[in-house]
């Protein structure tokens, strides 16, 4: 009997007072609107620049080809730079500010190692313009065929993959699969699941 009434006493008791820190729902849809800014620069100009390189690959103008991709330099090093680094600082924010955490959802963790990769990758793909940069800028009337060929395929293929991981982590986004840590829940069982459907 004492044990059942232990058990009741602890199911009933008044959860315990979270040390995680607090943001309200105004500052919350605020900066939840400046991740999604950022996150949809992040996407357009990657689109903008699989357009690019789709006239790249149809072109026969040495002159625009070179441009194309001095246009797609900027574009990587200013725009989709900008877009990136807005989106992981505003998701650091989320994460640390608001109720998901780090390492608490799966869903959290899938964004963070994508977003990483994604960035990590923008880097590479960075190398790959200057080179091409570089081939159709120095002898601009016929570019090393063999090297300038491996370069734009590289290039086109990590464009189309960045973008595929782009739109992977806003569909991770939108249904927030996978759900939350075993070890997250350990001690939570009596809380309300509002908090996964919060925004």
């Amino acid at each position: 009997m004492s044990s059942l009434v232990n058990a009741t006493s602890k199911r009933n008791a008044p959860a315990k007072q979270s040390t995680r820190r607090k943001i309200t729902i105004t500052k919350k849809r605020w900066l939840l609107s400046a991740h999604l800014l950022f996150m949809g620069i992040w996407l357009g100009s990657s689109i903008c620049s699989i357009a690019l390189n789709l006239i790249g690959l149809k072109t026969t103008d040495p002159h625009l080809l070179n441009g194309i991709y001095v246009i797609a330099d900027i574009l990587d090093n200013f725009v989709i730079r900008s877009g990136a680094a807005g989106s992981l600082i505003t998701g650091i924010l989320l994460a640390w500010l608001a109720q998901w955490g780090f390492f608490r959802f799966y869903w959290v963790i899938a964004k963070e190692i994508i977003t990483l990769f994604i960035i990590v990758g923008d880097q590479i793909i960075i190398r790959w313009n200057n080179t091409a940069i570089s081939l159709t800028g120095t002898s601009i009337a016929a570019p090393p065929s063999a090297v300038y060929t491996n370069i734009r395929t590289l290039l086109f293929i990590g464009i189309i993959l960045r973008l595929v991981l782009l739109l992977g982590v806003i569909v991770i986004s939108v249904f927030k699969p996978w759900g939350q840590r075993k070890q997250a829940n350990q001690g939570q069982d009596n809380r309300q699941e509002v908090i996964i459907t919060d925004i």
